[in-house]
């Protein structure tokens, strides 16, 4: 709700009797109650109306998006690199290393499955 709506709050009426719905909401969810609504039902009954307070998750949100764009740390690559600095990695002697078929890897692949 508070992501795609930007909702402040959120509140709903539960019936006076519902004593599951009155724990679940007030206790576990930390609902409050608002005030009660005389006659809210068709039937008569009176209902609790409750509202829960969403700036905590607001906050959290708002948390997460500043972290997401937050710094985090050196710049990788030449960004920000001082123009001397890797030459001595440029210069160094480059080697070859086996990849794939050449560690083997096919071959072993083909004996497992000419075993089926």
């Amino acid at each position: 709700m508070v992501e795609t709506f930007g909702a402040q709050y959120v509140s709903l009426h539960v019936r006076v009797s519902n004593k599951a719905a009155i724990h679940l909401y007030r206790d576990t969810l930390g609902f409050k109650t608002e005030k009660t609504e005389l006659k809210y039902y068709a039937d008569g009954e009176d209902a609790f109306c409750m509202r829960l307070d969403l700036s905590y998750l607001r906050r959290q949100v708002q948390d997460a998006e500043d972290a997401e764009t937050a710094d985090e740390g050196e710049p990788a690559g030449d960004v920000g690199r001082a123009p001397d600095a890797g030459k001595d990695a440029k210069d160094a002697k480059k080697r070859k290393v086996k990849v794939g078929r050449g560690l083997g890897v096919g071959e072993l692949v083909e004996r497992v499955e000419s075993k089926h």
